[in-house]
C-alpha cells in the first residue's frame, strides 16, 4: 500500500512582476475551471477532504470556477466527466509511481494517475484489491488494452480524459509524483527522483496537452491559488515563489519529454524530493511567456556517498573532469589502465548541464578529484 500521507498545508501566494513576449497560446476563460479530485486514503480521508476545501476556497477567491468530486463519489466516469474542460486540475490521495520497491518494471495501466473510488457504494476504503483502483497513465491517455489490469479494464476504461488545452496538472501529498519515497523506504536517489517525477508528469505534458505540471508535499492551496492569480507569470517564478524555506531545486532537461525541463525541490533531509516543476519554465497560464529566474546550480543535485563506495574501472582509456556551476569543464585528466581496477566516489549527479548521464566523483587514485562517467564497464561495484 502506499501510504507516505501528509495532511499539511503551506499557503504561499506570488506577488511577482508580471513580464510578457510569446509562445503557442492555449485557452484559459476568464473564469479558470480549477477541479480538485480527493481520492479515497482510509482514516485520512477527511484531512484530504479538508485540504481540498481549503485549496477551493484560494482557488474561488483568486477568481476561479471549483468542482469538487471527492471519495466515495470519486469514480472513474465521475472524474472524468468533472475534468472535462477543466484548466486546473488538483488531485489529492494514493499515488503510485515508477520506480517503486513493489515491482521491476514500469506498469503504466496503474502508475502515475489517480487512485479512485471503484464505486460509489465502497466509502472511504483505500484497501487496492477490494474498493480502490488506480487509474494509470494509460487510462488518463484512453490507451487501456485487454492486455492490462482486470480492474483497471472494469473501472478505468473509456479515457482519455479532456481538460482543456494547456492545462495545469497538480499533484498533492500523492507519493511518488514529486520524486520522494515513501516514509518507510530507502530515501530517493536523485536518478529515482528525475524518473518518478518524469513518469508521472510525461503523459500530461506529452499526451494530454497540458502547460504544466506540479507536485507538492507541502499544500497546493497557496500554489493554486498563485497559478489563477497571475496568468501573465512564468510557471518557473510560481514554482519559485512557492518554494518551501530550507529547499533546494536542480534543474535538468525532462528525461522522457523533449523540449521541456524538470526541476525536483529537495529539503535538508536526504532524498527529500517533495517539490517538482515539469514543463516550460517561461511558459505561462495565460498562454504566453515570461522571464524565468533560476535559483538553481547543478551541485544542488549530487548525491552523497557515506561511506564511500567503489567505482570499478575498466582496463584501457578514461577521461576524467572537472566542471564549474554551469556545467562547463574546467579540467580534464586522460589515463590508461592495463587492467581493470577500482577507485572510491563520495557522490555522484544525473544532472551536469550539457552532459548527459550519471558521473561519479572520485577522491582517490589516478581521477582523485574528477568526475567520471558512468558506462557499462565503468559502474559501482558496491
Amino acid at each position: 500500500m502506499r501510504n507516505r500521507i501528509r495532511v499539511s498545508l503551506v499557503a504561499f501566494v506570488s506577488t511577482l512582476a508580471l513580464l510578457a513576449s510569446a509562445i503557442p497560446a492555449h485557452a484559459v476563460v476568464a473564469a479558470p475551471k480549477v477541479v480538485i479530485i480527493v481520492g479515497p486514503t482510509g482514516s485520512l480521508t477527511d484531512g484530504f477532504r479538508s485540504q481540498g476545501d481549503s485549496i477551493a476556497d484560494a482557488a474561488t477567491a483568486a477568481g476561479a470556477a471549483v468542482t469538487k468530486v471527492y471519495s466515495p463519489d470519486a469514480t472513474w466516469d465521475a472524474v472524468k466527466t468533472a475534468v472535462d474542460g477543466a484548466n486546473v486540475i488538483v488531485y489529492l490521495g494514493h499515488g503510485n509511481g515508477y520506480p517503486n520497491p513493489y515491482n521491476t518494471k514500469l506498469y503504466d495501466d496503474r502508475d502515475d494517475g489517480w487512485g479512485l473510488n471503484r464505486t460509489a457504494t465502497g466509502g472511504d476504503s483505500d484497501n487496492y484489491s477490494t474498493h480502490m483502483v488506480y487509474c494509470g497513465a494509460k487510462a488518463l491517455l484512453g490507451t487501456l488494452t485487454s492486455s492490462d489490469g482486470s480492474d483497471q479494464q472494469a473501472y478505468c476504461s473509456g479515457g482519455p480524459i479532456t481538460p482543456a488545452p494547456g492545462f495545469v496538472m497538480v499533484y498533492s501529498d500523492a507519493c511518488y509524483a514529486p520524486g520522494a519515497s515513501e516514509s518507510w523506504d530507502t530515501p530517493a536517489t536523485a536518478s529515482k527522483a528525475t524518473q518518478r517525477a518524469g513518469y508521472y508528469s510525461r503523459p500530461i505534458l506529452a499526451g494530454l496537452g497540458g502547460s504544466a505540471y506540479f507536485a507538492t508535499d507541502h499544500g497546493a492551496a497557496g500554489l493554486v491559488a498563485s497559478i489563477v492569480s497571475n496568468p501573465d507569470t512564468s510557471y518557473g517564478d510560481l514554482y519559485n515563489a512557492n518554494l518551501p524555506s530550507g529547499m533546494t531545486v536542480s534543474e535538468q532537461a525532462h528525461p522522457f519529454v523533449s523540449g521541456v525541463q524538470l526541476w525536483l525541490g529537495l529539503g535538508s533531509k536526504a532524498g527529500s524530493y517533495k517539490y517538482a516543476f515539469a514543463g516550460d519554465p517561461t511558459a505561462t497560464f495565460g498562454g504566453g511567456a515570461a522571464a524565468a529566474t533560476s535559483t538553481s546550480s547543478w551541485t544542488d543535485s549530487v548525491t552523497t556517498y557515506n561511506p564511500t563506495l567503489r567505482v570499478h574501472f575498466p582496463g584501457g582509456t578514461t577521461v576524467g573532469y572537472t566542471f564549474d556551476s554551469s556545467g562547463n569543464v574546467t579540467g580534464k585528466k586522460s589515463y590508461w589502465l592495463s587492467r581493470d581496477s577500482g577507485a572510491d566516489t563520495s557522490k555522484s549527479t544525473t544532472a551536469i548541464p550539457g552532459h548527459s548521464g550519471t558521473w561519479y566523483y572520485i577522491t582517490n587514485g589516478v581521477w582523485a578529484g574528477y568526475w567520471v562517467k558512468k558506462t557499462s564497464s565503468l559502474y559501482l561495484a558496491g
